[in-house]
Formats: C-alpha cells, sequence, structure tokens
C-alpha cells in the first residue's frame, strides 16, 4: 500500500494546478443545447493545399488502422472489442485526405460523413470526445475546401461540434492534445468566418499564443520529445501557417514560421537516410507525416527553407539528444528528461539509451512502440528492458506504470563533451536508481576515435543485479568471430563488436516494433553482471 501511495504522490505531484482544477471541473457535466444554424462559410481559399495522407481503405466499407483490418458493418463507430486508438482513428476522418480522388469516390466520403452524423449522436461516445472531435473538425474543413461536398445538415453538425469542443478544451491534460484543440478552433475560425472578438477565435488565440513556447522548445524540439509527435507538430505548425491569411490579423504567424524552421533541423537530426524515425519516448513510423512530405508541403507554402547542412555533432541542449552523423555513422544518444515533468505520458525508461547507424543500415535500435492499450506488452515496451541502455536490480530508470503514467523519474547529471580534430566524447549520468540498495548511479560515456565507438557503461554500488542489453534492427544479423561479433547487413559485413575481457556477451532472441500492431523478431546481445562494475564495447566500422 505504502509503495503504490508513494507512486501516486511521485505522479502527480507534478502536474500543474490547472491540470488538477480542470480534472475536478471535468466531473461536471457542460449545459449546450444543439442548434441548427451555423455562420457564414468562408468558401474563398485558393490553390488550398494539405499533406494527402495514403489510403487505407478501398470501398469505405473496410478500414485498416495500426495494421488491423475492420469492416465498419460489423463493428460500428464505437465497437468496445476494437482498441482505444483503433477506434478514435476511425473518427479522426483522416481517410478522406487522399488524392485523385474520382466522383465515386467523393459519394462514398460523403455518405460516410451523413453515415457518421446519423449514428454518432451530440454528444456521446468516443467519436465526441475532444481529442478526435477536434481532429475530425480539421479533417472535414480540409475536404470541404477542396470539395464542396459537406452537405447542410454536415455543416450544421461541424458548427455544433465546434461548439461542443470550445466548453471541453483539454487543458487537464494540455500538451499536443491542447494544441489540436486550438487548432481545430483556428480551423473552425476561418471556416466559419470568426472574427477578433468571437469567443472560438479568442479561445484558440489564446492558447496557442501560450503553448507556442512552452511546446516547441530553444533547440527545436517538441517538449513530448517523441520524434512522432514531432512530426505531427511540424504539419500542424504549417497547416496553421496555410489558413493564416483567413484568420485576423493579430495572430503570430511569424513566429509559427520560426518555430517549424527550427524543428525541422531537429527532426533531420533525428531521422535515418530512408526518413524512418529514431525510437524514443512514444515513438512509430507511418503515424505522422514523413520529413519529405512535411517538406514538400512547405515548398507549396513558399516557406523560405534552410538548406539542411547539418554540423556533424548536434548537442540538443534542451531536448537533451546528443547527435552525431557523418558518412560513416549516425550515433543519437538520450541524455535529457523524460519529458515535460507535468506531461511524460508519451515517456519511456529509456535514459541514457542509443541508436547507431552504419553506413545507412540502422543496426542498434531501441525496440519500439506497437501499442497504447493498458497491458502488460504496453508496461514492457515503455520500460527500460525494451532499450539499448542499463537495467539494474530488474527496475525500471523512470517508473512508468499504467498506459500513460510516470511516478520516480531519473535525472542526467554531468553532462561532459569534448571534441578534437580526430575524436569526439560524451558522457553523462543518471540517478534513476538510487532508491534502490547502495543507490547505484548509472553513467555511460561514448568516443569516437577515427573509425572506432567505445561505448563505456560504469555502474557503481554493491551487490546489484546489472542487464545491458544491445538491441539490434531485424536487418542486422550477427555471427560470433574471435574478436567478437560481426555485424552484417545480410550482404555486406558493417562492424566488429567487442567487449573489454572480463564481459561474457551472449544473444538472444527479442522483439521488434516500428509501428502500431506490428512485431517482427530481431536479436538483442546481452550482458550481466554485479555492481560495482564497467561495461566496455568497441564497435569498429568495417570499409
Amino acid at each position: 500500500m505504502f509503495k503504490k501511495i508513494l507512486r501516486l504522490y511521485n505522479t502527480v505531484r507534478y502536474l500543474k494546478i490547472k491540470q488538477i482544477l480542470w480534472r475536478f471541473i471535468n466531473l461536471f457535466p457542460r449545459i449546450i443545447f444543439w442548434t441548427n444554424e451555423y455562420p457564414i462559410i468562408n468558401n474563398s481559399l485558393k490553390n488550398y493545399a494539405f499533406i494527402p495522407r495514403k489510403r487505407i481503405t478501398k470501398d469505405y466499407k473496410t478500414f485498416t488502422f495500426l495494421n488491423k483490418s475492420r469492416r465498419l458493418k460489423d463493428v460500428g463507430w464505437d465497437n468496445e472489442n476494437n482498441s482505444r486508438l483503433w477506434n478514435y482513428n476511425l473518427h479522426y476522418f483522416e481517410f478522406l485526405l487522399v488524392n485523385n480522388k474520382i466522383e465515386d469516390e467523393l459519394d462514398l466520403q460523403y455518405q460516410l460523413i451523413e453515415n457518421w452524423i446519423e449514428l454518432n449522436p451530440f454528444k456521446d461516445g468516443t467519436g465526441w470526445e475532444p481529442y478526435p472531435t477536434s481532429l475530425r473538425i480539421i479533417n472535414w474543413i480540409k475536404w470541404h475546401w477542396t470539395t464542396k461536398k459537406l452537405s447542410e445538415r454536415a455543416k450544421v453538425s461541424l458548427w455544433n461540434q465546434v461548439l461542443w469542443l470550445s466548453i471541453n478544451l483539454e487543458y487537464h491534460l494540455m500538451g499536443n492534445h491542447l494544441f489540436v484543440n486550438a487548432k481545430a478552433l483556428l480551423f473552425a475560425s476561418a471556416f466559419f468566418n470568426q472574427k477578433k472578438e468571437s469567443k472560438i477565435f479568442k479561445k484558440a488565440n489564446s492558447i496557442i499564443k501560450s503553448e507556442l513556447d512552452r511546446q516547441f522548445l530553444p533547440d527545436g524540439a517538441h517538449f513530448e520529445l517523441s520524434p512522432m509527435y514531432h512530426s505531427a507538430a511540424m504539419e500542424d505548425l504549417l497547416d496553421i501557417i496555410n489558413i493564416g491569411s483567413n484568420l485576423p490579423t493579430s495572430f503570430p504567424l511569424k513566429m509559427f514560421k520560426e518555430k517549424y524552421l527550427k524543428g525541422m533541423y531537429w527532426l533531420k537530426t533525428m531521422i535515418y537516410n530512408n526518413e524512418e524515425l529514431s525510437h524514443f519516448n512514444d515513438c512509430a513510423n507511418e503515424i505522422a507525416p514523413k520529413f519529405s512530405e512535411i517538406e514538400k508541403f512547405a515548398n507549396k507554402l513558399e516557406i523560405k527553407r534552410q538548406s539542411y547542412q547539418l554540423s556533424k555533432f548536434n548537442f540538443h541542449k534542451k531536448s537533451g539528444f546528443i547527435v552525431f552523423k557523418d558518412l560513416s555513422s549516425h550515433l543519437i544518444a538520450d541524455f535529457g528528461k523524460v519529458g515535460p515533468d507535468y506531461l511524460p505520458g508519451h515517456a519511456h525508461a529509456d535514459t541514457l539509451s542509443f541508436e547507431l547507424a552504419i553506413k545507412g543500415n540502422r543496426v542498434i535500435v531501441n525496440s519500439g512502440t506497437s501499442i497504447y492499450s493498458n497491458s502488460e506488452e504496453r508496461k514492457r515496451q515503455r520500460g527500460t528492458s525494451a532499450h539499448s541502455t542499463v537495467q539494474i536490480d530488474n527496475q525500471n530508470s523512470s517508473d512508468v506504470w499504467s498506459s500513460f503514467r510516470v511516478g520516480r523519474r531519473a535525472n542526467t547529471f554531468d553532462i561532459k563533451i569534448g571534441k578534437n580534430k580526430n575524436s569526439l566524447f560524451f558522457s553523462a549520468s543518471h540517478d534513476g536508481y538510487k532508491s534502490l540498495n547502495n543507490s547505484p548511479i548509472h553513467k555511460r560515456s561514448f568516443n569516437l576515435n577515427k573509425n572506432t565507438w567505445t561505448i563505456l557503461d560504469e555502474i557503481s554500488g554493491k551487490g546489484n543485479q546489472i542487464v545491458s542489453r544491445f538491441y539490434l534492427h531485424p536487418e542486422i544479423s550477427i555471427r560470433e568471430h574471435e574478436l567478437g561479433f560481426i555485424l552484417s547487413n545480410g550482404i555486406t559485413d558493417l562492424a566488429y563488436m567487442k567487449f573489454n575481457k572480463n564481459i561474457s556477451a551472449k544473444i538472444i532472441d527479442a522483439n521488434y516494433s516500428d509501428r502500431f500492431g506490428y512485431t517482427t523478431s530481431s536479436k538483442c546481445i546481452l550482458v550481466k553482471l554485479t555492481s560495482p562494475n564497467k561495461i566496455e564495447l568497441k564497435i569498429n566500422l568495417i570499409f
């Protein structure tokens, strides 16, 4: 019981008073009535653009989300046997935003909107929760601006969704949810010709102005520290810039462009040559737009962009990521916090983990995210044991629990960086295990000298059980060699891996999830020791 109380205390003590207050307010129902009227609609946008979505349905009867297909007639709009995230995706209506639509397809989309209105009564069910409502508002408006197909009934429904959202903003969560709530109100302001004095626009403008600097850090990162949510946030910024000329002139569009340009530099360092995302915190491919898709959209908006001539070495100080990239290797190390203190819902216990690509091939990885529902697998994927870092006494470096909760958090300290013409060195320690017996500290150092990476883990304490894991990408094969291990992409040998002499490393089976609803087999190199101890790994690149 004491442990549960302590966990709860360590979870809620970081919340903002505003979040706690709104959790209390949300216990009481909102009084709002359906209206059959709506404001004058703005159809004057010219050359309107957006980032198109991949097809997830061929007939608008069967839908595939998170690699799971369901027939709408069989499951309906709010089936409890589907995961919450699957149902959310259904209500987003992103499947409207595909290219090359034909007239028959537009009719099917039109009918589906009408079906949603018929079967999702006002304020009732998953579809009326604020986040799916926000995305649906945005996507219906995008669809209408390009097709002019919303019916009078749909326009009435849309306006009622806007009014409902405006009194159900997610102040209790904040973060990307609140930002998307405000984005939806901005789209509604442009679509329904709301003026500077309107309540809808004033709420949206107030949130955006307060959240821009909070959510987009000085180094460019989105503050939830997930490359996936960061990519989605880049699209959010561009979408708002896109409708800027239809918003009151007081809107801070210059700030949006500045945040976008910084954010794209950060993102460029955090993706690989094939545009896959690095897996830190909740992150999966095929959810947010790719880097090239975002850039293509920006070009349409005539946003002057940087050339993204990256420095070989980047220390993103505010988000805590250290990145080195040249033609031979691309290493990303997480030296930062797990996330915003008051909003660590997408955090993993991955402190001091790293990923490494060699000659464009992803080699060492974190094992990814495939699920959000509260389950043992969700707990495992968020836990330290699913990442390329050190675990002590079978505990997580940060106390991730439930689907989106974090109690005790690891803090990094003593970050050091040194570099010269021929070598690079950086290191940090964290205190995530200080509550264990003998208060062990994990320190990890990286050294690059010519074509050799040396990763040194130093673990203090006495008698603590140490497990260090190095997850390999599924496309990487490994074989034993007199020098240790050889890593290959199946065609070409990429690197030798060798531990210090007193280390016994073994290869074990593992899982890797680079997207939702998908898991494949992989390999992991595992080392077990007792503290105090050191683990030194040398990775020699093969040319």
